[in-house]
Formats: C-alpha cells, sequence, structure tokens
C-alpha cells in the first residue's frame, strides 16, 4: 500500500516535464510552472496546456510593470480552465490582479525566505488561504508555527531548495564574456563552502538550486494542508519511490535540525 493512502498524505508537486503527471501515486495536485511569469524551471506551461483537474499554476517571478499588465489579461481567462484549482505565487502584487478580477482560487503565498514565524504567516493569512513555512528554520519551529496558525499550511516534503534568485541572466553573461557555449543550466561549485549549486536560467532572470535535495519527509502535524516537492532532474520512477517513503538518492535535512548560523534570534541576542 502506497504510503499516502495510510496517512492521507496531499502532495502539491512542480510538474518539471510531462511524464510526471502519469504519476501512479494519489492525492497529487500538479503545480504548473507558467510560461513568461515563472523561473527556474526547464520547462513551462501555458494556461491552456493545463488538462489535469484541482492543478495550481505557479508564478514564481519577480513581476515589472509589462509582466503585470501582461498577466492581468491571462487572469481574465483563468475560469474558463476548470482544471485550474488555485495560484501559489511569491509577488504580492499579484492579490491585487486576483481581487480586481474577482476570481474565485485557492491562493497559496509561496515565498521561502519571507514566512520563518508565525505572526508573519498568520498576517499572510488573512488574505491568501495557505502560506509554505520556509526552509531556514528547525523542525522545532516549524511544529511551533503549525500549532500557531489560523490555517493549514504547505510543509516542504522533497525538494531542491531555491537558495538565490537574480533577475539578470548569470550563466548568459558569464559565458559570452569568456566566449563559452552557451547553456542555460549548469553545476557551479561555491569553493569557500565547498557546496555545489544548480544554476538554471531563462530570459527573466536564473535560480540557484542547493544541489542536494532536502528530505522533510518526517514531519507531521494536524495542520498540514499540502507537501510541497520540487523534483527538479529526477526521473518518475524514483519520484515514485521517493513519495512512497522510500530513500532513493543522496538527501539532506537541512536546517530541520540545526539552526541557522546567520538568523537573528527572536530575543535579539
Amino acid at each position: 500500500m502506497l504510503v499516502e493512502e495510510k496517512t492521507k498524505i496531499n502532495f502539491l508537486m512542480v510538474v518539471t516535464n510531462e511524464e510526471m503527471l502519469e504519476m501512479k501515486v494519489k492525492n497529487i495536485n500538479f503545480l504548473f510552472p507558467i510560461v513568461e511569469y515563472s523561473v527556474g524551471f526547464l520547462k513551462t506551461f501555458s494556461l491552456k496546456e493545463i488538462h489535469t483537474p484541482n492543478s495550481f499554476v505557479y508564478i514564481n517571478r519577480i513581476l515589472d510593470t509589462k509582466s503585470i499588465q501582461n498577466l492581468k489579461k491571462e487572469l481574465k481567462n483563468i475560469n474558463k480552465n476548470a482544471n485550474i484549482l488555485g495560484i501559489c505565487f511569491t509577488d504580492l502584487g499579484i492579490l491585487k490582479l486576483i481581487e480586481d478580477e474577482c476570481l474565485s482560487l485557492q491562493l497559496i503565498y509561496m515565498q521561502n525566505h519571507n514566512t520563518t514565524n508565525a505572526t508573519s504567516i498568520n498576517y499572510y493569512l488573512e488574505y491568501v488561504d495557505s502560506v509554505l513555512i520556509s526552509t531556514d528554520i528547525t523542525l522545532e519551529e516549524i511544529n511551533c508555527i503549525l500549532n500557531k496558525a489560523k490555517k493549514p499550511l504547505v510543509v516542504p516534503y522533497f525538494s531542491l531548495v531555491d537558495a538565490m534568485y537574480s533577475r539578470r541572466t548569470l550563466l548568459t553573461n558569464y559565458q559570452e564574456n569568456f566566449h563559452l557555449e552557451l547553456k542555460n543550466m549548469s553545476v557551479l561549485r561555491e569553493e569557500i563552502s565547498n557546496n555545489d549549486f544548480l544554476a538554471i536560467e531563462n530570459e527573466y532572470g536564473t535560480v540557484f538550486y542547493q544541489k542536494k535535495f532536502i528530505d522533510y519527509r518526517n514531519i507531521t502535524h494536524k495542520n498540514i494542508l499540502y507537501r510541497y516537492v520540487n523534483p527538479l532532474g529526477l526521473e518518475k520512477s524514483t519520484l515514485e519511490k521517493i513519495l512512497m517513503g522510500e530513500k532513493h538518492i543522496e538527501s539532506d535535512t537541512g536546517f530541520l535540525f540545526k539552526e541557522t548560523f546567520y538568523r537573528l534570534r527572536e530575543d535579539g541576542k
């Protein structure tokens, strides 16, 4: 029996390629990165290409004036696609667009590094249906937030974590400067910490991911709405086994059991 059938786990999973849509695992709400409005993914989709019921669209760009105006036009037609359940986003300006169009959609705020405490999250929850809890905090802190949150939250499950997002085309700039072959994806090593980062670029910017997947599958709480999965680079068969509870690739627990050394303590010390 699959692990999600035992525990009623509901996944919110980024669609990194069409093969993922044929997953044998149940209880998946697919999250589609959208053409022109998403960064950090090699594959993006138009709203018309979303044919899977109860899906979400993923808008994770920092939007400029032109893109906001274009998105406003796109949102006028979003209700015509009955398969779209909601929007996951990082730019809070999208809330105004949703309000202007009177759209009835589930809204999830997914700015990973802004959601580290219950006070901020409960403020966001006055405007959205759920929030993705940050990966910058410990399991103890995550459980504290889940206990205090006014609505069920989204928690990381098994995922690549974005460490940085730049609106610049950093790979292209570097490759052109040194007359290298142009690639929109590259693994880069940071020599001081000896950490590898996966860089993915499109015309709207560059996202750097921690190269190793974080494994937060041991988080359990009654106040969880979805478990978030970003399977970038994983094959379908490997991902299915991971969602069933098996461990098939090297992963890390991130900051789950260790405090981040750069984060200010709440007592100010």
